[in-house]
């Protein structure tokens, strides 16, 4: 991030932003600051998990136990002010949330690239807050055509980063009068399990109902997978179960209608007449036209 970014930031983060900057710098040489982002975000989004999945409770447990015994115990008491810290920043931007005027923000993206963690010879950028929230608004408009239809908006994001598009879509939702809660679900997906756990961490706090996979989208891979509290309090599973079933019927009906109205073409196309003016049934053009021949006549 340049120094102007830097100062830009820094004039306009709020005191709890700056607290979480402040405390990965605490964790001194022994631990790089990479290594305790990627494993603050990680247990941020074990805990939270095992809130609501039961299911992957047991083997996160342990993976948890796993990564916090690496660290001194002074080391380890930071993670928890690190997450509330996190918690505020979101708080405060909710708290001063107006509509189609300061929204929120992808905290944990912003987070990563000031503390220059991007990885500039893999292309790994995370695009800026502003864009992604002007992408949204031109993508989804005010989602009124899908909320109408089906109750609610469905977003692919097949390479999440820290989830900044998804929440762009929920800001823009709210700026059109609509409770993303309840009128919006997203899939995401990730190679990186970095990005998965920043994604699932931010849209959990912003209880944004979602399915954070970690796997490779063009191999349609997938090693793992994390519903967001607001995903399986909001019984999210049975809406998405029941619009598939929706869209299914919908794609039988207009495909009946496609072979109706070809049907009917065909038989149009048939028809033939005698000098009289009476049509010549379509078994007997069929007779004189072998059906693998181009007639011409």
């Amino acid at each position: 991030m340049s120094r102007a970014a830097k100062r830009r930031f820094e004039g306009s983060a709020s005191e709890p932003h700056k607290v979480l900057l402040s405390l990965f710098k605490q964790f001194g040489h022994r631990y790089s600051v990479h290594e305790v982002f990627s494993d603050f975000v990680e247990i941020a989004a074990l805990s939270i998990s095992n809130s609501v999945d039961r299911h992957h409770a047991e083997a996160r447990e342990k993976r948890y136990k796993e990564i916090v015994r690496r660290y001194e115990r002074v080391d380890r008491e930071r993670f928890p002010q690190m997450f509330g810290a996190l918690v505020q920043t979101f708080e405060d931007l909710v708290q001063g949330w107006v509509p189609n005027g300061d929204g929120l923000a992808d905290v944990l993206g912003q987070t990563y690239m000031m503390l220059e963690l991007g990885n500039d010879k893999a292309g790994q950028f995370f695009t800026p807050y502003p864009v992604s929230r002007l992408m949204a608004r031109m993508n989804i408009g005010d989602g009124a055509p899908f909320v109408q239809r089906d109750g609610f908006v469905t977003l692919s994001e097949p390479a999440c980063g820290a989830g900044g598009m998804v929440i762009a879509c929920a800001d823009a939702l709210h700026d059109a009068g609509h409770n993303y809660q309840q009128t919006m679900h997203a899939t995401c997906i990730d190679i990186d399990p970095r990005c998965v756990h920043m994604t699932y961490v931010q849209l959990a706090l912003l209880h944004i109902p979602a399915i954070v996979i970690h796997g490779n989208a063009l191999s349609v891979e997938a090693w793992s997978t994390w519903f967001t509290p607001a995903h399986v309090v909001g019984g999210w599973g049975e809406k998405l179960r029941f619009r598939r079933r929706a869209e299914a019927m919908r794609e039988l009906l207009q495909s009946a209608k496609r072979v109706n109205e070809t049907e009917v073409g065909d038989r149009a196309a048939d028809e033939a007449f005698r000098a009289d003016g009476t049509p010549i049934p379509a078994a007997a053009l069929r007779v004189l036209v072998p059906d693998d021949q181009l007639a011409l006549f």
